[in-house]
């Protein structure tokens, strides 16, 4: 098992027409994606249209990139956090890559990104 959590330092945000790729041998087709770096990983979040096949969730250890695959429709809350929480990371699991995420650190409540 391979566990990696590190401090998102930077970010690209894509959109377009036809973002194809392939993850885990599944042809995806992509309206948007987020992909975060941090040190020497990545983890990239695809937003898909409607009719795109889904894989699951991945962690490539040897490539060091995780992979999650969401709806179009929540590519807005995901670009929202990356833009404008700081400090924010991301996780990546090889057992569990359905945990693969993004967060933020504990932080007061009420609390004003300066």
């Amino acid at each position: 098992m391979t566990v990696k959590d590190f401090e998102i330092t930077s970010y690209k945000v894509a959109l377009g027409h036809g973002l194809n790729a392939v993850w885990g041998g599944v042809n995806i087709k992509a309206r948007g994606y987020v992909a975060c770096f941090g040190g020497d990983h990545r983890f990239i979040a695809y937003f898909l249209t409607d009719d795109s096949p889904v894989p699951g969730p991945m962690y490539v250890v040897q490539n060091r990139v995780g992979a999650i695959f969401l709806p179009f429709k929540e590519m807005g809350p995901f670009v929202d956090l990356v833009r404008n929480e700081k400090p924010i990371y991301a996780y990546l699991n090889s057992n569990r890559p359905e945990w693969n995420s993004i967060k933020t650190s504990n932080e007061p409540v009420g609390e004003e990104e300066t």
